[in-house]
């Protein structure tokens, strides 16, 4: 009885195969105006071009949003965040579309993708587009194991067009934080425990350097006021208190946690606008920023008491006021520090 039923099953999984193949043969044969045949060389050479320039566009944005963040970090007091010993080198690990853009003879690896203009790692000859292949005799496997001791000449062994060259450098310790780029058309930027994270959508929203300072300062300014930590313990107290309210739990505490968040936000624009200031940026194209968020995302006008930011008409205002009080030679970035 069981081997009739175990026939009956496969004899009905065959006719399926069959008429799903037979179905897939017709649609596939089926007469269509799709224009003259696509040559499949000429396709594989045009993806391969893109693909070659979005990895141009995604190195640049990167090198980017790196470069304002080393010279926003540079101004911030030593003691803010750890230190780590850097040579101005941005490495990243090797991928295909990263050793097609440099013709690269391996996908292995780690390789350069930026360095600071006149800085350790530039004056020592180190280009973007090297491999890096040895740190003080040791071999590197991919960018994790980059690191260097402060204050002790390291010897980096590089390959750059099938050659093998030999650098030392003198590596200096400053305050690090890990900066990363995700590639994502949403218009965002993150503090995290782990670092800094911007969206490639937030790095084509901005006009220039000066604009995206203005946000680096901002996220820098979530880590130096520490509200990581804090929201985390204001939304769990938050979330205890809603829990009592039964089925309006989600609205009760994101209501009691919105003013909060609200008033850290309000912070990290104030502080960040004073750090991309003392950077040498220019922070009243700040509120060019603020107004493009305002016209081109209309939620980002909401009031709404839930609202975990403060609407865009108010940042706007606030960059105008601390714009011209930064002009006019104050600087409370030295009182903040020293309360």
């Amino acid at each position: 009885m069981m081997n009739k039923q175990k026939n009956k099953t496969m004899a009905t999984r065959i006719i399926l195969s069959m008429i799903l193949a037979a179905f897939l043969l017709i649609t596939g044969c089926a007469s269509t105006n799709s224009g003259p045949p696509i040559s499949q060389s000429e396709l594989k050479k045009l993806e391969d071009e893109i693909e070659t320039m979005a990895t141009e566009i995604y190195i640049n944005d990167l090198v980017s949003v790196w470069k304002v963040g080393l010279k926003v970090l540079s101004i911030l007091p030593e003691e803010a965040f750890k230190k780590r010993a850097v040579i101005g080198a941005l490495v990243v690990d090797n991928t295909e579309n990263i050793a097609r853009y440099y013709k690269l003879p391996t996908e292995e690896g780690c390789v350069v993708v930026g360095v600071i203009d006149d800085y350790i790692a530039d004056l020592a000859g180190i280009r973007a587009g090297d491999i890096i292949k040895e740190i003080e005799g040791k071999e590197i496997k991919d960018s994790g194991h980059v690191t260097f001791k402060p204050d002790k000449t390291s010897t980096i062994v590089v390959e750059r067009n099938d050659t093998k060259l030999s650098f030392d450098v003198d590596p200096e310790e400053k305050p690090y934080v890990r900066i990363r780029l995700k590639e994502t058309g949403k218009i965002n930027a993150y503090a995290k425990f782990s670092g800094i994270e911007f969206t490639t959508g937030m790095v084509h929203f901005v006009e220039d350097e000066n604009e995206l300072a203005v946000i680096m300062g901002h996220e820098l300014a979530h880590l130096t006021a520490k509200h990581l930590p804090k929201n985390i313990t204001m939304a769990t107290l938050c979330g205890t208190i809603g829990g009592l309210t039964g089925p309006f739990a989600p609205l009760t505490t994101q209501a009691l946690y919105a003013p909060y968040s609200r008033k850290n936000e309000r912070e990290a624009d104030y502080l960040g606008l004073i750090y991309a200031h003392n950077a040498g940026y220019d922070v009243q194209k700040g509120a060019a920023l603020w107004k493009r968020f305002a016209l081109e995302i209309p939620r980002s006008r909401s009031k709404s008491f839930l609202r975990s930011h403060p609407a865009s008409p108010e940042r706007i205002l606030r960059v105008k006021m601390v714009g011209e009080m930064l002009r006019s030679g104050k600087n409370p970035l030295v009182d903040l520090m020293l309360n």
